[in-house]
């Protein structure tokens, strides 16, 4: 098992990843929404290269993405021109969904300084592997003299984990997502 930078050749296999570990919030969507949902994350979240790190074991087991609060791309606007072309439902899914990512978001940056980097997607289907993503993650910013590390989750996720890896939680707060209401959670990890 290795940690490699993320290419953008991974992003196919990147989709079925997130598809397989969020399969069951977007279940009952067209296949067509949730392909276009785990498409924008992966996206969306890969802001920067520099930080943005790839599981390989025989096959891509893992990513995680981070970025500094500044860092932009073209995700939303794709996002929005795609979404154009669904049916009523659909559009109102992903549209609920845009809405919730952007403002989980803006929650963050909020809670952060300018130095700072947000881990905005952090996946590993091998155990132990997100160990090693995090760990490179962390070295990396230690070597730009990033002080801190952020991340938003939500109570659908393994939110625990984090814990358990010295993160501490910063806020909480609740957010409604494709009709469902959820915790969310904001993290925060001290790099030294």
């Amino acid at each position: 098992m290795i940690v490699r930078n993320f290419i953008e050749n991974d992003i196919e296999e990147a989709s079925k990843i997130v598809h397989l570990v969020w399969g069951d919030l977007y279940a009952k969507e067209s296949i067509e929404l949730q392909t276009l949902i785990y498409n924008f994350t992966l996206n969306y979240y890969h802001l920067n290269n520099t930080f943005s790190f790839a599981l390989d074991d025989n096959g891509l087991k893992g990513l995680v993405f981070a970025g500094y609060k500044t860092d932009k791309n073209q995700s939303i606007e794709n996002f929005n021109a795609r979404i154009e072309t669904l049916p009523q439902d659909d559009k109102i899914t992903a549209l609920n969904f845009l809405d919730y990512v952007e403002n989980t978001g803006k929650e963050v940056k909020s809670v952060m300084n300018d130095n700072d980097l947000m881990m905005g997607l952090f996946i590993s289907t091998q155990k132990g592997g997100g160990r090693m993503l995090l760990s490179k993650l962390a070295d990396t910013a230690k070597e730009r003299d990033i002080k801190n590390i952020y991340l938003w989750t939500d109570t659908v996720c393994d939110f625990e984990y984090y814990q358990k890896n010295k993160f501490t939680l910063v806020k909480e707060f609740e957010c409604n997502v494709n009709n469902n209401n959820i915790n969310t959670l904001i993290f925060k990890k001290e790099v030294f």
